[in-house]
């Protein structure tokens, strides 16, 4: 309804008020004449009785005078006898009743009372004996003057409302003789009242849709009245409302109040009504906008007497006015583009960005369908699924290529949403993007650095690993053999010491040339750090091929190298291992290998060798170890130790990580290493790692309540944990058991985990941080993250692996890794850790690069519960906790 009609249908509902008033003001009038009729009739027919009884009560009853007189009236007149029964009516009860006199006297008035009215005399009277015949009369014996309102059955079995006044009649002796009742028939008068309270309730109503109430000032007295409306929305009650129009500019917003004045001032000096938007002032400071609207009324000598008004709460009307201009000013300075288009996908609106990133202007592409950007990058599956995932999700988001003004493509993130009307009907498609250009330029930086050796160029050791793995596959699947040869040049520190670290750099350069030179195309050659080089050969199932290759090495290397003007003359010894035989996991060829090349040390350098081990006696030892961990537990063999970390900036303590260590009755300390991964192998870690958050939690509650206010706990997550356990149930019910807050744990979890399976693992994530912990990344470099999912984890902290900080600063690979992490995790507003920090210099260059937290050696080492509780004591007597 437009605020023209509702303003009309509001006058129609006041005039409408207006004229039920004056209906029942007439009808009140009647019925007070009506009482006064009755009054003048009683007190005749007790004059009457009196002078009657004086002369014969029994040639009373044998006249018609008093029946004549009863008949004048239009009420309802009934006298009762000492025994409360009808003994005269008038013939307007009769014609009321239906039924002729004779056959009404005797009997009790309380047969044509309403039942629910009958009900409520009788539980007023729960002190008579029952049945009582006529609980009405025994009501109004014991009232002095009774007078209610009652319904009555009339003629035709309805009930009609009646005003009754009854008077106990007695003789000179104060007999008591009966009673005269006289009932008014007011069911007119009450269904203009009902129409009456209808027609306010509908105005109260539809103001109360409207939010519109209505004021009237008295301009003479300075008296104001409000609708109830209008207290409602100046958020007042009624006792509280203003009274005078001063107390009502009171309420104005200080800084409308000048133009309100001037307004109404205005308005009484001429005859137009004026209207006006301006703010309330409410409690708490909070504000609400209305729209006041005024009339006055003027005397014959044209002096206003009356100002009448309407109020309407318009501060949602405002909001909204306020939202669309906000929506269209983020729309116009987003920096991502967007785009609108209709159901047919024609183009219809786009934002300053779009151009920018697109390079279209808005009127090249108006009007045109979205197809217009299509690069051709996409195949025609890439687009199927895509409208698939709109039609059924409403909407889709992801990598897509556009095509440029120029004609040039561009990679863009793009999310797109379906619109449409509340009957289901689609409207609009809107596509919000932002440029991936530089994003991917960055990721393909750092994927450098997390990929590749900077001084080489080869391959580093994560990449290694994931060409081993699924070398590894292949090999597996296709039944083929791969070595893997581990590489350690010889004399190779002698350089170093003696002629530098850049003369160093350029051999080892020279020295990844000639690997590259001397292998096939298939081959990986890699650089692990330092002068530890690693060669993958695949499809290798004959060991004199690799021997041969080997050999060749072994020959490249041994050749004189110029570097700088100096003639180095370096070798190699080489270590291989091989699949199948010595492992089926990368880790174990490589370690196997490392085990060779010492023998191969241990030879006279210069030469080759296989490895070889005892298989049996390995897998024996292994099974045996997880039959002890199976154990550990129930024999108190497990134990946490607690690694402080400290902020880089004040060097207050940050938090503290939990470290699981066994301690074994016959075998001594095991170390994680060796134990961790039977665990996960065979399940157990599950458990563990459950036993381990439950007592970390409870450790860092008890020193919380010992006022010891260590900021948090970190616990690992095992990736097993996450995939064969509800970790969400686990970590809520440790939460719920101990009472510890969320926010004092964070939980890490290790980057290649979170990259394995990207997409389902950030729902994981999410779950856990809806929590209230904080999430962190463990071992972030070593792992081969998407920028595409880091942006999206909700991660709060990034943790460089200590395999990047050992060699800081000496190690330009492991600086320059380290920097990249640094800028990411800052780019991020993510928190980043340093991990086994050991050396001054370590420290002195992580707080060179502003790095937020550290841990290791250098700081602390692990300690038990006791130990760590003391250092939280001298650090809270330190005031770092305060």
């Amino acid at each position: 309804m437009t605020d023209q009609a509702l303003q009309a249908e509001l006058e129609w509902l006041r005039l409408e008020l207006a004229a039920l008033r004056l209906a029942n003001s007439a009808l009140e009038q009647q019925m007070v004449k009506g009482a006064e009729q009755t009054d003048a009739m009683i007190r005749a027919l007790e004059t009457q009785s009196s002078a009657l009884r004086a002369a014969n009560l029994r040639q009373l009853n044998q006249t018609n005078f008093t029946q004549r007189v009863m008949d004048t009236t239009g009420a309802l007149v009934i006298v009762l006898g000492p025994d409360g029964r009808i003994s005269q009516i008038n013939r307007r009860c009769a014609e009321a009743m239906g039924e002729q006199a004779a056959a009404i006297e005797g009997r009790v008035l309380d047969e044509w009372l309403f039942p629910d009215e009958l009900q409520t005399l009788m539980d007023q009277l729960p002190e008579l004996p029952w049945p009582v015949y006529s609980p009405l009369f025994e009501t109004l014996r014991r009232a002095d003057g009774y007078a209610a309102e009652h319904r009555l059955a009339d003629s035709s079995g309805a009930f009609r409302d009646y005003w009754m006044e009854a008077s106990l009649l007695h003789s000179p002796q104060g007999k008591e003789e009966g009673a005269v009742i006289c009932a008014t028939d007011i069911s007119a008068l009450k269904n203009q009242q009902n129409r009456l309270r209808r027609s306010e309730s509908l105005l109260k109503e539809a103001q109360h849709i409207a939010q519109l109430g209505h004021w009237e000032l008295d301009l003479a007295a300075d008296r104001l009245i409000w609708s109830e409306e209008v207290c409602r929305i100046f958020e007042l009650d009624a006792a509280r409302a203003p009274a005078n129009y001063q107390a009502f500019l009171a309420l104005v917003h200080p800084d409308d109040r000048a133009a309100v004045d001037q307004a109404y001032a205005e308005s009484l000096n001429s005859p137009c009504a004026f209207a006006i938007d301006h703010r309330l002032l409410l409690a708490g400071d909070r504000i609400k906008w209305v729209h006041e609207r005024c009339v006055t009324h003027y005397d014959s000598d044209g002096r206003p007497l009356r100002s009448f008004g309407t109020v309407q709460d318009i501060t949602a009307q405002r909001d909204a006015e306020s939202e669309q201009e906000l929506a269209a000013s983020v729309f116009d300075n987003s920096l991502n583009g967007i785009m609108i288009t209709d159901a047919k996908t024609r183009i219809i609106k786009v934002n300053r960005a779009f151009s920018e990133i697109l390079g279209y202007a808005p009127p090249e592409v108006l009007g045109h369908k979205a197809r217009l950007l299509k690069s051709g990058n996409q195949d025609a599956h890439f687009y199927r699924n895509l409208w698939r995932t709109l039609e059924r999700d409403g909407k889709w988001q992801g990598e897509i290529w556009d095509r440029r003004r120029d004609g040039g493509v561009v990679p863009l993130w793009q999310s797109i949403s379906v619109v449409r009307a509340m009957d289901g009907r689609l409207l609009h498609y809107i596509g919000v993007f932002y440029d991936l250009s530089e994003q991917k330029r960055n990721a393909e930086h750092i994927h450098r650095l997390a990929y590749y050796d900077v001084l080489t160029g080869l391959p580093n050791r994560q990449l290694l690993n994931e060409r081993c793995e699924h070398a590894l596959r292949r090999a597996q699947r296709d039944g083929q053999g791969l070595a893997v040869l581990f590489l350690d040049l010889d004399r190779f520190k002698h350089v170093n010491d003696t002629l530098g670290h850049p003369v160093g750099d350029e051999l080892l350069r020279a020295v990844a040339q000639r690997l590259r030179d001397s292998l096939r195309e298939i081959d990986t050659v890699a650089r692990l750090g330092g002068d530890e080089f690693i060669v993958l050969l695949e499809d290798t199932r004959h060991q004199p091929d690799i021997e041969r290759i080997a050999a060749k090495i072994l020959g490249a290397l041994t050749l004189p190298f110029n570097v700088a003007g100096h003639r180095l003359d370096i070798g190699t010894s080489i270590g291989i291992s091989r699949f199948p035989g010595d492992g089926n996991d990368a880790t174990t060829l490589i370690k196997h290998a490392d085990l060779a090349m010492y023998r191969a040390k241990e030879q006279g350098r210069g030469n080759f060798q296989f490895y070889e081990a005892h298989l049996t006696a390995r897998a024996n030892e292994r099974l045996h170890l997880e039959g002890e961990l199976r154990e550990a537990v129930a024999r108190g063999e497990l134990t946490l130790y607690y690694q402080p970390q400290y902020r880089v900036g004040d060097g207050r303590l940050a938090g503290a990580e939990v470290l699981l260590r066994w301690f074994h009755r016959e075998l001594g300390m095991i170390p994680p290493d060796k134990f961790i991964p039977i665990a996960e192998d065979c399940g157990l870690i599950v458990p563990i790692g459950e036993w381990v958050l439950l007592m970390a939690c409870r450790q860092m509650k008890s020193w919380l309540d010992s006022g010891l206010n260590l900021p948090r706990v970190a616990v690992n997550l095992s990736g097993v944990q996450i995939e064969r356990g509800n970790i969400l149930a686990m970590v809520s019910r440790t939460l719920a058991s101990t009472g510890l807050p969320a926010s004092c744990l964070e939980l890490e979890i290790t980057e290649t985990y979170i990259m394995r399976q990207a997409e389902s693992n950030v729902g994981v994530l999410e779950e856990l941080r809806a929590l209230g912990v904080t999430l962190a990344i463990d071992d972030f470099g070593t792992g081969h993250s998407s920028l595409g999912y880091l942006k999206r984890l909700p991660v709060a902290k990034l943790k460089i692996d200590r395999s990047f900080v050992m060699d800081i600063p000496q190690d330009s690979n492991d600086v320059a890794i380290t920097r990249a992490i640094l800028a990411l995790g800052q780019s991020l507003k993510m928190t980043v850790l340093a991990e086994g920090v050991e050396t001054a210099e370590q420290a002195a260059f992580l707080r060179e690069l502003e790095c937020d937290e550290v841990q290791g050696y250098f700081f602390g080492n692990c300690l038990d519960s006791a130990a760590f509780a003391k250092l939280l004591q001298v650090a809270a007597e330190a005031g770092e906790f305060s």
